[in-house]
């Protein structure tokens, strides 16, 4: 399986580097957005309005927005270049629209709305339908969460890109959870639930358990067939516990952490019993002997001892 795995992900390499090049040479997003600088445009909007300071006697310089313009050094193109969206050519058209066909920057970028408009593909309410378009489980398991509900009844809500950052589209680290969550899910914004940050953190931990279950399985499993054991009621359980784990990244998107949480309980269950039906002892945690608790009395004995003198 491992070895399957490892094959898989070379010709996955293989085709970003020798296939996707040839492809995306006829984008003109990506031909444009390559050369573009990391300030570039951005300088030239904070240039704009430092005009219009100065048409009004107000002192400004780029200087004071260097901060600001910190946060552009890195631009969206070389954001998209290490995505996965980048590896499988998907391109700043399948988002943004416009014209990849056209070397002309008006033509290229027609239809291309500011992420401000309402009617823009990437407008933060828009935002679910247009990532739905490939992704079609996670919109569905996404829209019947209060977060969409919230997004339809046009009020603020997290979006795909909330979670995932734009042109990055990485998945979040658990460490980061709390800190994103308890934006909105705090005592001071009274949005229930106020705990959602814990318990975001608590279904990701019971997820990261079921993968340590399923590796233990995996272990007893292969080691019972080295003994010549029957372990195709063992396998059912793993293959079923493995079944679970794999649905989780896409279950996760309805935000109804009970759930999330029961069905990983039965994962654990699933991966669990196939430990046993392999009939390889459980490894449990050894308790200390009589022997050992007589060994520890008898070192604190003689420590008072020695105080004494």
């Amino acid at each position: 399986m491992h070895h399957k795995s490892f094959i898989l992900s070379g010709l996955i390499l293989l085709f970003a580097i020798f296939a996707v090049p040839g492809v995306l040479a006829d984008n003109s997003c990506i031909n444009c957005h390559e050369k573009l600088s990391a300030f570039n445009e951005t300088e030239q909007q904070f240039n704009q309005i430092r005009i219009k300071h100065l048409a009004r006697d107000v002192p400004c310089s780029l200087e004071c927005h260097a901060t600001t313009l910190s946060k552009f050094a890195k631009s969206n193109y070389e954001q998209w270049t290490k995505s996965k969206h980048a590896m499988f050519n998907i391109t700043c058209d399948n988002c943004h629209g416009g014209n990849p066909g056209s070397d002309v920057k008006e033509k290229a970028h027609a239809g291309v709305l500011l992420d401000s408009d309402p009617n823009s593909s990437v407008f933060y309410r828009n935002v679910p339908e247009t990532c739905g378009k490939c992704h079609t489980e996670e919109l569905s398991n996404f829209k019947n969460s209060a977060h969409y509900q919230k997004l339809k009844a046009l009020r603020q809500a997290p979006a795909c890109d909330t979670c995932h950052v734009p042109h990055e589209f990485r998945v979040l680290n658990v460490s980061e959870f709390h800190d994103l969550c308890s934006q909105c899910h705090n005592i001071d914004m009274r949005i229930a639930p106020s705990d959602a940050p814990d318990r975001a953190i608590a279904a990701l931990a019971d997820a990261d358990r079921l993968k340590s279950e399923i590796k233990k399985a995996d272990d007893a499993i292969r080691f019972a067939k080295q003994q010549g054991k029957d372990v195709s009621t063992a396998q059912k359980n793993l293959d079923n516990a493995i079944s679970i784990r794999d649905s989780l990244p896409v279950l996760w998107h309805s935000f109804d952490l009970s759930n999330f949480r029961n069905v990983t309980d039965s994962g654990i269950k699933y991966a669990q019993q196939a430990q046993i039906d392999s009939g390889v002892p459980m490894a449990t945690p050894s308790s200390p002997g009589f022997g050992a608790l007589l060994s520890i009395a008898g070192m604190i004995g003689l420590c008072l001892l020695l105080r004494r003198r």
